[in-house]
């Protein structure tokens, strides 16, 4: 996809954020919950903020690799109307992701290949019980590469490693990534 495809940087480029200093969720509090065990009275269970950070931030890892896998997949076809891609992404995100993958559809680009990451939570928040995160991530697309469709290697530049940030909000219990920003090759 022309390195996430020429129109998806030039909009990227336009919300390109700071990708230094990470930021971190709260420090750590207790809180408690209970819980009945079947045939036990009821016991109590204490639950840090730590390990229901750490919880959270498995979920909202988990949504943004999603994210990723669906855009490989309609990437394959430059599917813009993939199904896949709303399950994951919204907002800006999701406009990113279908507007790179029409423009490759115009020109007759598929990508194939994989990408690799190295995503971290960086904030989540509110801290009691979060609806928003930002991820971090180290996006290499060296091995993702695009494709005539007619099966010849499109004339695009080299991939790289390029420092991305991703904002995701939990909206009706379901994490997906709102706004996404990748830096140029060589970032990270």
């Amino acid at each position: 996809m022309a390195r996430v495809t020429g129109l998806m940087l030039c909009t990227v480029a336009l919300v390109l954020a700071a990708c230094g200093g990470a930021t971190t969720a709260a420090p750590p509090t207790s809180a408690s919950t209970k819980a009945s065990a079947p045939g036990a009275g009821t016991t109590s269970t204490t639950l840090t903020a730590a390990q229901h950070s750490a919880e959270v931030s498995s979920q909202v890892l988990a949504a943004y690799r999603d994210m990723w896998g669906d855009l490989i997949t309609a990437a394959e076809t430059s599917d813009f109307q993939s199904s896949l891609l709303p399950l994951h992404a919204t907002g800006v995100a999701l406009t990113l992701l279908t507007q790179g993958l029409a423009r490759d559809q115009l020109h007759s680009i598929v990508t194939r290949g994989i990408t690799t990451h190295q995503p971290r939570v960086t904030s989540l928040s509110p801290s009691a019980d979060p609806s928003r995160a930002t991820v971090t991530d180290c996006f290499d697309d060296t091995k993702w590469i695009e494709y005539t469709t007619s099966g010849a290697r499109a004339k695009n530049t080299p991939g790289g490693k390029r420092a991305t940030t991703a904002e995701l909000v939990k909206s009706s219990g379901v994490w997906k990534v709102s706004e996404l920003t990748i830096g140029a090759t060589g970032t990270c």
